[in-house]
C-alpha cells in the first residue's frame, strides 16, 4: 500500500494541483478584466460629453471628431492601440485625439469605461459613444466605428450612446472630478 500510495496518488496529485495553478494563473492574466462595458445602472445619455467637445481644440473644423479614451494603467487599453492605430489610417479625414483620465480636458468627464471612442459628425453633434466592436478585444467583432463613419458619410448622424458589450475594460479613472 505504501509503494503504490508513493508512485501513483501523489505523483497524481501533484498533476492535478499543477493544471488547476495554470488554470487559475491563465484567467489572472487573460479573463480578470472581462465585464460588462458599462453597470446595468448606468445612466449616460453623453450630455457630459458635451462639455468636452466644448473644451477640444479645432472644435467645428468641418472635420468629423474621433475621441480615443485611453488609461496607461488599465492592461485592456493595451490591447486598443494598434486597432486606434488602425482607425486612424483609415479614417484619416477625421479629427483624432486620445486622451486618459490624467488629460487636463477630461477633467470632471465621467466616461463609463475603457478602452472607449466617442465620434462627433462635422456639426458638433454626437454620433456614437461606446467600445470600439462587438469582440473580447479591440479589432474583433462589429467595428461600431466605421459602422457609425459610414452613416455620417451618408449624412446621418445615428446618435448612438452604446452601453451593451463584455470584453476587457477598466472603470475610467477618477482623477479629481469638479464641475465647471
Amino acid at each position: 500500500m505504501g509503494s503504490m500510495f508513493k508512485n501513483t496518488i501523489i505523483p497524481s496529485i501533484a498533476i492535478i494541483g499543477w493544471f488547476a495553478l495554470m488554470f487559475l494563473s491563465f484567467w489572472w492574466f487573460e479573463y480578470r478584466h472581462w465585464q460588462s462595458f458599462a453597470d446595468t445602472n448606468v445612466i449616460f445619455n453623453g450630455h457630459i460629453l458635451e462639455k468636452l467637445f466644448e473644451r477640444m481644440p479645432n472644435k467645428l473644423s468641418g472635420k468629423v471628431t474621433v475621441v480615443h479614451f485611453t488609461d496607461e494603467k488599465c492592461a485592456c487599453s493595451s490591447y486598443s492601440f494598434s486597432h486606434i492605430e488602425d482607425l486612424k489610417s483609415a479614417l484619416s479625414e477625421a479629427e483624432h485625439f486620445t486622451m486618459s483620465s490624467l488629460n487636463s480636458l477630461t477633467k470632471g468627464i465621467f466616461i463609463p469605461a475603457t478602452p472607449s471612442v466617442a465620434v462627433w459628425d462635422k456639426q458638433g453633434q454626437l454620433a456614437y459613444f461606446g467600445p470600439y466592436s462587438s469582440g473580447i478585444v479591440c479589432g474583433e467583432g462589429e467595428d461600431f466605428v466605421s459602422r457609425v463613419m459610414d452613416q455620417l458619410n451618408q449624412k446621418k448622424n445615428p446618435k448612438w450612446i452604446n452601453m451593451v458589450g463584455i470584453g476587457c475594460y477598466c472603470p475610467w479613472s477618477k482623477v479629481e472630478m469638479y464641475n465647471d
